[in-house]
């Protein structure tokens, strides 16, 4: 018997996901199919509007505004604890480029000379908006060329220096599913006096994250990918000292640092009551893009990962996607992520040789054949590698991968 507990109830880890039964899904990392643990907690969600318990004054009731749920409080408390930060240091958020925005526009001074240190594999959200603070501010955007699917550690050193203001890479790129070692990126950043932000969305919830050891300055992620939520939800993490730093200009009145809400109050005034701070917190930078059945889910979502264990998730992901690479250079495909599982997860990218090829294979996938389940995957490249983009989750078996194969190649 496996020591892995997935491995030994993976029958029952799969009914969780309904869609199994019809399609091959290998494809978390462009959008997870959803799982029956969050499903039934959205579900509740209304169920409580629905019976009318949805109020806010003069106590927050079980579905009221987000902001005022006890559920807000423990979905941070929980995806704290799933980063190792602490609980005052995470606030909820959606998508990274939303958070980007908040924190490229709003939580920093840009100067003439100052960099920026990207990567030619960096996912699009980012690079589009600091071309407009080059045109707004001077900016200067250096990109690390990659080196056959991967970024150097030494070629970051050559980029970043005394002008660098942060360094900004996608700890899994979506691309080719080559993955930082966090702690490196760091150090070279810190010993320039540069920050870090960790785009985390292709890799939280098939790797363990651990914001302290790694020593990241930032990271945002959604959690409806790997991390097997639902859309709506997602973690923007911020250390203290980096917090304790920032001025922000960005206000959120529900954050403010009074008491309560003070719309009932006999003096409420719109000047006098609101003269005050945000909160000494993470929250401070909440944009409330987070609704209430998203909260419930996330919340599902992430008690459903204390059942399965984040590491043994993290040893499967690993151990199939080292699998499909070996069936796929087996019969003779280019694999263009690495293989070495120190720098990859289970997001295996690779070409037959040829394009259209690729393109046909694709097209096929979605309708493979009669009476056959169709295969769920992508089509990406970028920086001149990718092109068929293969995700091996934790609900996943060989068989999925065998299948695939198999289909690949009739076609080859």
């Amino acid at each position: 018997m496996s020591n892995n507990y997935i491995d030994n109830h993976i029958d029952e880890i799969r009914s969780e996901f309904k869609l199994l039964e019809h399609w091959v899904y290998l494809n978390a990392a462009d959008q997870m199919i959803p799982g029956k643990y969050w499903l039934d907690a959205v579900r509740d969600f209304y169920n409580f509007v629905e019976y009318g318990r949805m109020e806010d004054i003069p106590n927050a009731d079980i579905a009221t505004h987000p902001f005022l749920l006890a559920a807000w409080n423990e979905s941070i408390e929980r995806s704290a604890k799933f980063i190792n930060a602490d609980k005052d240091e995470v606030t909820n958020t959606y998508r990274p480029a939303i958070t980007a925005n908040l924190i490229l526009y709003n939580m920093f001074e840009w100067n003439e000379g100052d960099n920026v240190v990207i990567t030619d594999l960096s996912y699009p959200s980012i690079p589009y908006i600091l071309q407009d603070l080059r045109r707004r501010y001077g900016l200067e955007i250096r990109v690390i060329p990659n080196v056959k699917g991967e970024i150097l550690m030494e070629d970051m050193e050559k980029m970043v220096d005394d002008n660098t203001r942060m360094v900004i890479v996608d700890r899994t790129t979506a691309f080719c599913g080559f993955t930082f070692d966090m702690k490196e990126v760091s150090r070279i950043a810190h010993a320039h006096g540069a920050l870090v932000l960790d785009d985390a969305m292709q890799t939280m919830g098939a790797m363990n994250i651990d914001v302290k050891d790694d020593d990241v300055d930032m990271l945002i992620s959604g959690t409806y990918k790997w991390q097997c939520g639902p859309e709506g939800a997602g973690v923007f993490y911020i250390k203290r000292s980096v917090m304790d730093s920032i001025d922000a200009r960005y206000r959120n009145y529900i954050w403010a640092d009074v008491p309560g809400v003070p719309f009932a109050d006999k003096d409420h005034d719109t000047m006098k009551s609101w003269e005050a701070q945000p909160v000494n917190n993470a929250n401070q930078f909440s944009q409330d893009v987070t609704i209430g059945p998203a909260l419930f889910g996330w919340i599902a979502t992430l008690k459903f990962y204390d059942k399965i264990g984040i590491h043994n998730v993290e040893e499967r992901v690993k151990r199939l996607g080292g699998y499909a690479i070996e069936r796929l250079q087996e019969i003779g495909c280019e694999v263009t992520s690495p293989s070495d599982p120190a720098k990859r997860h289970g997001m295996v990218t690779y070409t037959t040789g040829d394009y259209e090829k690729d393109s046909a294979f694709f097209t096929r996938c979605a309708s493979p054949g009669r009476c056959m389940r169709p295969i769920k995957i992508s089509m990406r490249a970028l920086g001149g590698v990718g092109n068929l983009r293969v995700s091996t989750h934790f609900f996943n078996t060989e068989e999925d991968i065998d299948y695939l194969i198999d289909l690949q190649k009739q076609m080859l």
